[in-house]
This record gives structure tokens, C-alpha cells and sequence, in this order.
């Protein structure tokens, strides 16, 4: 191989003809490639020259030495030896630098494009698409007719979908031309959609090849955070354009236009395409209904039904209110009756529409309140002007029977026992434990000793206990007042006072009493210490656990605020007893508004319902309700929250009768995504906690099939168990469970709760065409109105670069040609020296 083909880069057609000839087979070489020379061992910098130098010498050397041979050889005879070993000297050196061929392949390195779809609530909008202009955008999308689009009103997601899939997905086969397709879906989170790419079809032209294909989008998100979704497309792997579709809601907290100015700085254009009706939708809608869950047959009780009305010119509408009855499954017996209709003003400047209503159903039963709108012209959909509520229990108007025991004849006992008397639809016994033998007892039916049997207690529906004295108690008495309340269903109301309360609960006779309060109280022993400690001086404000405002013993207005209002008008309290928190699922109602007395568990606890067993429960921490009578007009909020808390209590009782537990949930009413935890409290036979690996509740919305929701032990809550579901259906979800080897009544517990759509994400739902404009202008990019997907790939910007990829050398030294070669040029210098008899 001659000495100057080495030293050339890029391998000449001759030179490939010579590697052949030595052995070296191409046609495994990459048929796109093109080959260059490569020498792996070659010698840089000032190495080369040494190397020169070091060939040259042992070359010089070489003929010097054939010089001297002896006479007798011929001289032609010593060059061509000499000729023959240099050849071998520059063969070995040859292979030394490693000769091998190198082959490069130019590649095309894909950017990627991102298409990002608004999986949000409002996708599911159905658009009226009023303008001619706007459905004929749409029907051309879609390949219908305006008037089809008018009437059918396709959702924005099957919209979406059919676009995608339009001429068997042609705009997602040409996005691909592109880049590579990254597909992400948003909401208030952005999640990954993997594209589904088919297996080539044998022997099919690239023209038949079949296009890459989507799932279908769903629209299930609570918001949607345009700016999040952004700076992740950004993210990605060498975006070349961001291909956005959405109707343009924002719910996020930050601008998504820093981020359309991120993309400009980046060079990545947003190509927007809009989704929707730009028209601001006219439309009227009952947005919820509140209403107590019971209430008493032949008293008066409010609905309440928040209007939403957008776009719409009446001044009023005519809202009614329902009454339908159910039986025990929640299935309507007979047609709904209207009960009461109301005018509804609109328009009026700083006031939410609403409607409310004062009803008295006349009978015990079940039954479900609707509130409906009628419908106006021209409203988006009619289907959200009625509202149902979840089932009422109206309970039957016999008398409650309510046992007074206080230790004391305070201000309290003295209000409390003349209201109760007074109120025609209730009996009380009191016991005062300071008066005299000889005194008779006040009340509606007198009692001439403390009931101490279960035939006496168990008379009664209610039990309340102001600060009593307990040397008159003994173990016996307290564990009849647990089974009066937990297997009985009673209600009990313990009002604690400076006086007896101490001793209550540390007396080792009385002291299990604290097993039937929703609080604990920690260190008993120090309780009568604290209190003597605590300050009376001056009056504390109540401060209202807001969450808890609408429970049956606080509300005051059917309006949660007008409640929490009146609350804060209440004179304060002077004197309070030393609790430190709620137990688990008890509600806290009132706590201390003083600040020193917050502890780690929060603020004292004042007034907290609970239960025990089947029996409803209160606590009263503090004293002093009587100077709530000065607040209203004839002590009316002193009259309410006693009255009303009677009532509560004796719904244990109405309601559960020897229920062993409850089911219950939060909140009465939770949004689409939001966490649902079902908690329940069971007893088995004898009314001790129940025992079971899980219990299986059945969820049910509507006339769906009940889907199973297993429930588990709570860790050291003997009884108590807990399930959480995320519901993704509008509509009143009923929960419902069987106790275990339960065949008598009131085996099944059920709970209901209501799932709403998010008013944050379905308030403003038409397209915000501006804000998609202004982001494909900020970015450099460019808004498509949903008939223009077909100029949309042509604006995606060819970002492709082209490399030169090189592969691994392929070593030549060790080619058979080589050593051929070597082997050749040696045996011809053997061959010459001994026919010329040389050493």
C-alpha cells in the first residue's frame, strides 16, 4: 500500500478497490455512510516528528547496512533486499498507527411539539353557539351543518376529540412531520398522555402508513392553570411550538402571559386554538339548596336557594319550592306538590339573588325539597334551574320529655326551667339538689326523688345536667346514665360549673361520667386548681367555629353570615371550665377568644356536640347564657339556642332509636375532586365498640349502581372507622352500611352529601378569546379559530438539525491482506538472502 494513500482523509474509489483486494469486506457497512481513514494510534504534536525521524533512521539504517554486504552479492541484488525490509519496516509501522476506517451518517435530530389540552370543568360545556359565524366555524370542524351544531350543542371536549381524530388523525400526522408529538393534558395539574403509535403495516406505502392516535380527552379538573401548563411544555425536550387547545379560563394564581413572554424569549410560539363560545352565555341557575337535614312536623323551618343569573334581562323570576316525598330508599312516592312560590329580584346592584322560603310540613315523614327557577328565553341550558336537597326527616310533634338536674338554683336553671315549662310541646322534671325535702319540685310533671332506675330515667328523652353535685351520684346512677344515652338513645347536656364540675370528674365514684363528653380534659386532677386560678374579671368574646355555624343548635338566620353576625353580638363570658380539646368526630361550636388559654391542640373548647353510642351529646364549658337575653327582641336568641339545642339532642333519639352507630362525612356538600372522608362510629350487640377487619359501605348517586367503598379501623379508636373517596359525578351521593349480624332495626346507618361542580372553574365559562390572543401574540405565535386546524402545522417552525454521526473505528491492520503482505515481503528477503548465500 503506498505511503501517500495513508495520509489522505477520505477514502478514493481505487482505494476501496485496494482494501477489497486485502481482504476487507464492505458490503457490511452502513449503505447511507461515508467512509474516512482514521489512525487510532497516530502520535500528536511533536510525536509525529519523532516518529518520522525514528522510520527514517531504521530506513537509512537498513541500506547502509545492505552497502556493506559482501562482493560477491550483485548490487541490485542489496537494493532490492534493502527495498524488500523497509517495506516491512513501514508495513509494521503501519499497523503501529492503527490504520481504520471511520464511517459517517448524517442524522436529523426532531424537535418536539407539544399539544396541550385543557382538561378542565368548563370543557364540558355545552355552547349554545347563537351566532351564525361563530356554529359555522364549528360545523366546518366538524363537517355538519350550522343548523346540526345549533341543536345537538356539542360538548368543547368531544369537540376536541373529533378534530384530533378528524381524516384519521391527519393533524396529528402532520404535527409529527414536525417533531416528535409530546401530549399533556391540564387542569389544575398537568399529567403525561402517552401517544399511541401503531405497528408499521408490512409492505404498506409510507402514504398508507396509519397516524398516531390520542385517548379520548376527559374533562374532569377542579381549575385551570394556563400558566403551569406553559412553563412544563417549556420543559420539555427542545420544544419547537406549544399547540394549545383550551377555551382560555384561568383559575391559576400567576399570569400565564409571563409565561407566552418566557416562550418569545426561548423561541417557541404558542399556535392557540380556540375552543367555545365567545358569547357571554345567558343563563339562570339554582346553585344550591339549604335546609336542615330534620326538622319537627307543624314547625316552621327555612330553605334557602342562592340564584346564579348571568346575562339576563328580567328584572325577576318566579322561584318555587318543591315537596316530594320518599320512602325509606329515597324512591318518590307519588308527584311533587308545590308548596311556595316567591319573586326573585335579579338585577340588584351588590346583592346575590336568592331565594327563601318558610315552610311547616304538616306530617312526620321523608322528603326532598326542590327549588325551581322557571325557565326564560334564550338561557344556555335549563337543565341547572331546579335544585334538589338531600332528604329531610320531619319528625313527629310528640312531646319532648326533658329531665333538669342542677346543683344549684343559678340563673341559668331558673331561665332555662321556666322556658321549658312554658313551651307546650315539651315535659320537664327538674331536680334541684339544694332544695328542701319539704319544698316540692319545680316543672311540668314534679318528681319527688332523683330517678335512679331504668324504668324512671328511661322516661325521659333528654337529660341536661347544670354544674350537679355529685355526693347525690354513685357508680350505679353513671353507668345508667350510659346506658340511657348510649343504648337508649338519649340526649345528655352537661353545663360544667365553678362549683361541683371538679369533683364530678375526679371523684372515683363519678369520674367515668367523662366517657360520656366530647371533650377531654387531660390532667383531672388539676381541673378545681385551674379554675380557682382563672380570672372572672372580664368578658371574653365567643369566637364561632365557622365551619360548624349551621349546626342545629347555632343558626340563628337560614344565612350562615347572619348567624356568625348575631354570634359576635352575644355579650361574652366570664368564667369557663377547663377542657382541653374535642374528642375525634365531635364538633367544636364555640371556643375561648382568649388567647393564653390556647394550648397545642388550639383554643379551649367551650360548646361541643357529639355522641355516645346511638345518644347525641353536648357540652357547655362556661356559665353565664342568661345575658344572652338582653340580645334580641324578648330574649329571642336565648330562647332559640335552648330550645334548639333540646331538639338536637332529642334527634338521637328520633331519628337513631337503638342505632348502633353513625355514618357521617365532613361537610354536607363538597365540589367535583374534592376529598370525601367517611367516618363512622359502630357497637355491636351489647353496644360496645364493633370489632371488624373493614366494613363495606355502598355510595350511590342517583340510580347508578352502588359502588362498594370498604371501610378501615382508625389506629386506637376501638369502633371507629374511615374511608376516603374523590367523587367524580354531580349529583347527592348516598352512603349507606349494614352493622354486622344486625337483623333488627336500625341495622342500616346511611349519611348523604351533595357533590357540585367547582364554582371557581364553572362561573365563567364561555371562550376568553382576548387572553388566547394576547398569549399567541406575546409568544410570537399565532390564534386559530377551531375551522383553521388545517394552516396550524405550517406554522410550526422547522427547528430539525442535521448532524454528522460517526461510528466506531473499524480496525484494517488485522485484515488478511496484511498479513499476506507481511508475510510476502519477508519470505522474498529469506528467499534472495540464501540464493545469494547471505547470512
Amino acid at each position: 500500500m503506498p505511503c501517500f494513500a495513508l495520509l489522505l482523509a477520505d477514502i478514493a474509489p481505487w482505494q476501496q478497490t485496494l482494501l477489497r483486494w486485502l481482504g476487507y469486506d464492505f458490503s457490511q457497512s452502513p449503505a447511507d455512510a461515508r467512509p474516512e481513514w482514521q489512525w487510532t494510534n497516530l502520535p500528536a504534536s511533536w510525536g509525529v516528528f519523532v516518529l518520522i525521524a525514528v522510520v527514517a533512521a531504521v530506513v537509512w539504517g537498513v541500506f547502509a547496512i545492505y552497502r556493506r554486504e559482501i562482493d560477491t552479492c550483485p548490487r541490485w541484488v542489496k537494493r532490492l533486499l534493502a527495498t524488500l525490509r523497509a517495506a516491512v519496516v513501514l508495513l509494521l509501522t503501519c499497523i503501529f498507527l492503527g490504520p481504520s476506517l471511520v464511517y459517517l451518517q448524517q442524522r436529523t435530530i426532531q424537535p418536539s411539539v407539544v399539544l396541550l389540552r385543557d382538561a378542565s370543568q368548563s370543557m364540558n360545556t355545552a355552547d349554545a353557539y347563537e351566532n351564525e359565524a361563530d356554529s359555522a366555524r364549528v360545523a366546518a370542524a366538524l363537517g355538519q351543518s350550522a343548523s346540526q351544531i345549533q341543536k345537538e350543542r356539542p360538548t368543547r371536549t368531544h369537540i376536541v376529540n373529533q378534530v384530533l381524530a378528524h381524516q384519521n388523525g391527519r393533524l396529528l400526522s402532520e404535527l409529527s412531520a414536525r417533531g416528535k408529538v409530546e401530549a399533556l393534558n391540564f387542569a389544575d395539574q398537568v399529567t403525561k398522555v402517552d401517544l399511541r403509535i401503531p405497528p408499521p403495516v408490512k409492505g404498506a406505502a409510507k402514504s398508507d402508513e396509519v397516524a398516531p392516535t390520542l385517548p379520548l380527552l376527559v374533562a374532569a379538573g377542579r381549575g385551570s392553570d394556563l400558566w403551569t401548563a406553559l412553563r412544563q411544555s417549556l420543559s420539555s425536550d427542545s420544544p419547537a411550538a406549544i399547540v394549545l387547545f383550551t377555551d382560555g379560563q384561568h383559575t391559576g394564581q400567576d399570569d400565564p402571559r409571563s409565561a407566552a413572554r418566557e416562550a418569545k424569549e426561548r423561541g417557541v410560539p404558542l399556535l392557540v386554538v380556540g375552543v367555545g363560545d365567545p358569547s357571554r352565555p345567558r343563563n339562570l341557575k339554582v346553585a344550591n339548596v339549604f335546609v336542615r337535614p330534620q326538622v319537627w312536623q307543624d314547625e316552621p323551618f327555612e330553605v334557602d336557594a342562592p340564584i346564579a343569573a348571568e346575562g339576563i334581562d328580567a328584572n325577576e323570576v318566579r322561584v318555587e319550592l318543591v315537596e316530594q316525598r320518599v320512602d325509606d330508599n329515597d324512591a318518590a312516592l307519588g308527584s311533587g306538590t308545590v308548596v311556595q312560590s316567591v319573586q326573585v329580584a335579579l338585577n340588584r346592584p351588590g346583592e346575590r339573588p336568592r331565594a327563601q322560603f318558610s315552610h311547616t310540613s304538616r306530617e312526620a315523614g321523608r322528603y326532598v325539597y326542590s327549588v325551581r327557577a322557571e325557565a326564560l328565553e334564550g338561557e344556555q341550558t335549563e337543565a341547572d334551574n331546579e335544585y334538589a336537597s338531600p332528604v329531610v326527616k320531619v319528625l313527629s310533634r310528640e312531646k319532648v320529655r326533658v329531665l333538669l338536674v342542677a346543683g344549684a338554683p343559678t340563673w341559668e336553671y331558673r331561665l332555662v326551667q321556666k322556658l321549658l315549662s312554658r313551651d307546650k310541646t315539651m315535659t320537664v322534671s327538674c331536680w334541684l339538689q339544694t332544695l328542701d325535702e319539704e319544698r316540692a319540685q319545680e316543672g311540668t310533671r314534679p318528681i319527688t326523688r332523683l330517678p335512679i332506675t331504668k324504668e324512671e330515667l328511661f322516661y325521659y328523652d333528654v337529660l341536661l345536667l347544670f354544674d350537679p353535685n355529685p355526693q347525690e351520684f354513685d357508680q350505679a346512677w353513671i353507668e345508667l346514665v350510659k346506658q340511657f344515652v348510649g343504648e337508649h338513645s338519649g340526649g345528655l347536656l352537661f353545663m360544667a360549673g365553678p362549683k361541683h364540675s371538679g369533683r364530678l370528674l375526679t371523684n372515683a365514684r363519678t369520674a367515668e361520667f367523662a366517657t360520656l363528653l366530647p371533650v377531654s380534659f387531660g390532667d383531672v386532677g388539676a381541673l378545681e386548681v385551674a379554675a380557682l386560678l382563672s380570672s372572672n374579671q372580664r368578658a371574653w368574646p365567643l369566637k364561632v367555629v365557622p365551619a360548624n355555624a349551621d349546626h342545629p343548635t347555632m343558626r340563628f338566620y337560614p344565612e350562615r353570615q347572619e348567624t356568625l353576625r348575631r354570634w359576635e353580638t352575644l355579650p361574652g363570658i366570664f368564667w369557663s371550665f377547663p377542657s382541653k380539646d374535642a374528642k375525634p368526630t365531635a364538633q367544636v361550636l364555640l371556643e375561648h377568644g382568649d388567647p393564653t388559654l390556647r394550648s397545642v391542640e388550639g383554643s379551649r373548647p367551650l360548646l361541643v356536640a357529639g355522641r355516645y353510642g346511638s345518644g347525641h351529646t353536648l357540652y357547655l364549658g362556661f356559665n353565664g347564657t342568661w345575658r344572652w337575653r338582653r340580645a334580641g327582641r324578648q330574649a329571642e336568641f336565648f330562647d332559640k339556642f335552648w330550645i334548639q339545642s333540646i331538639r338536637y339532642l332529642v334527634e338521637g333519639r328520633s331519628l337513631e332509636g337503638r342505632r348502633r352507630g353513625y355514618v357521617q362525612t365532613e361537610r354536607d356538600r363538597y365540589e367535583i375532586g374534592e376529598k370525601v372522608t367517611i367516618t363512622a362510629r359502630l357497637q355491636d350487640a351489647t353496644f360496645s365498640p364493633l370489632v371488624a377487619p373493614k366494613i363495606d359501605a355502598s355510595v350511590q348517586v342517583g340510580s347508578d349502581t352502588p359502588v362498594t367503598v370498604p371501610l378501615v379501623p382508625v389506629a386506637n379508636q376501638p369502633g371507629q372507622y374511615e374511608a376516603s373517596l374523590t367523587p367524580r359525578q354531580t349529583g347527592l351521593h348516598k352512603v349507606r352500611l349494614s352493622v354486622p349480624a344486625s337483623e333488627a332495626e336500625g341495622g342500616v346507618i346511611a349519611t348523604d352529601f351533595s357533590v357540585d361542580l367547582p364554582s371557581v372553574e364553572t362561573n365563567q365559562v364561555w371562550l376568553n378569546k382576548p387572553l388566547l390572543m394576547d398569549l399567541a401574540s406575546l409568544s410570537g405565535g399565532q390564534y386559530f379559530n377551531i375551522d383553521e386546524l388545517g394552516q396550524l402545522p405550517a406554522a410550526v417552525p422547522d427547528k430539525s438539525e442535521i448532524v454528522e454521526v460517526r461510528s466506531k473505528p473499524d480496525p484494517l491492520w488485522d485484515v488478511r491482506g496484511m498479513l499476506f503482505a507481511l508475510v510476502g515481503l519477508l519470505g522474498c528477503e529469506w528467499f534472495l538472502r540464501k540464493r545469494y548465500k547471505l547470512l
